[in-house]
């Protein structure tokens, strides 16, 4: 019997990092000033970059503009490994479906159980956009993409369950948290320590 081998997963290569929208068009059209605001990006959060970062990179040219908000990204190869990551702007949402700016106060009704078709209702667009926006959101794991340093993680950890239902059936969701920030949240078969 043959065996299929796959090739080994390419990985998220996308930095998202704080640049405002008022020096995007320097930080694309300035080479000398995309270099020094990505090393001082580097310095202000290293956990945000690969640990490769330190050893060099190149600015490796940009990404075709986007269709949806008609922006291009930079792009950078690491010296070591020579990996390619595309520089996302923190000011447009993943996937580039929107801009955070306009787009926050529909997310932050949706935090309230707000229906799309409410939100959609006042701030434009349909339903459907506003439902996969806020899916969307959960694609990543935000501890996997942000924590790099794990002996940086508190000490003092919080776990508590909530009781739920999955297809009939009573389930927990234990979640881990600590200094207002959920670390980690998984479906669990019994409320036990164990479990």
């Amino acid at each position: 019997m043959a065996t299929v081998t796959h090739p080994p997963r390419k990985g998220y290569r996308t930095l998202r990092l704080p640049l405002s929208e008022c020096e995007y068009d320097r930080f694309l059209s300035d080479r000398a000033y995309a270099k020094a605001r990505l090393d001082e990006l580097y310095e202000d959060f290293p956990e945000l970059c690969p640990e490769a970062f330190p050893w060099g990179y190149t600015l490796y040219g940009f990404t075709d503009p986007s269709i949806k908000q008609e922006i291009c990204c930079r792009r950078i190869r690491l010296e070591q490994g020579q990996v390619v990551f595309t520089i996302a702007p923190a000011f447009v949402m993943p996937y580039m479906t929107g801009r955070t700016r306009e787009v926050d106060d529909a997310l932050f009704f949706m935090r309230f159980h707000v229906p799309c078709r409410a939100i959609a209702h006042v701030f434009g667009r349909d339903a459907m956009y506003w439902y996969r926006l806020e899916q969307g959101l959960g694609r990543f794991s935000i501890v996997g993409t942000t924590v790099k340093s794990p002996e940086c993680l508190p000490k003092d950890l919080v776990a508590d369950e909530k009781h739920s239902w999955l297809k009939g059936e009573r389930v927990y969701i234990a979640t881990t948290a600590a200094k207002d920030c959920i670390s980690g949240a998984s479906v669990a078969q019994s409320a036990s320590q164990i479990d």
